[in-house]
């Protein structure tokens, strides 16, 4: 494992406790922001980028990883590990992607390392 899949365990273990020591409701409210800040991040690399249509772009998948937050503290804690396991998949939607916001190499392991963790967690914290 390299380096960003390392990055990605430790941040992923650092968050964990944050879960387990405090009530359901809580930890509802902590994932949904953890899910609408990283599918924010993409917004950033969208300026970045200089192109208005990859701006637009992930400014609306932003939006729809809101969405998903939202709808994890109204409606169901499943659209919370639903919308981290597609983050995961946005995360390699852009490796070697042209159409897309350039991100940095390392940011994709990461990333997909850190969601796809958060979201099997979430799944054995709330079906528990």
């Amino acid at each position: 494992m390299g380096r960003p899949t390392w990055l990605g365990l430790t941040l992923f273990g650092l968050t964990l406790p944050a879960h387990l020591f405090v009530e359901q409701d809580s930890s509802l409210v902590l994932a949904a922001i953890t899910l609408a800040l990283i599918g924010g991040a993409y917004i950033g690399f969208g300026a970045a980028d200089g192109r208005r249509s990859v701006f637009w772009s992930e400014l609306a998948v932003a939006l729809v990883f809101g969405a998903a937050a939202v709808a994890g503290l109204l409606w169901h804690w499943a659209a919370l590990s639903l919308g981290l396991t597609l983050h995961a998949l946005w995360d390699l939607a852009h490796h070697n992607a042209r159409r897309l916001a350039w991100v940095p190499r390392w940011y994709i392991p990461f990333c997909v390392v850190f969601d796809l963790m958060a979201a099997a967690f979430l799944v054995l914290l709330y079906t528990r």
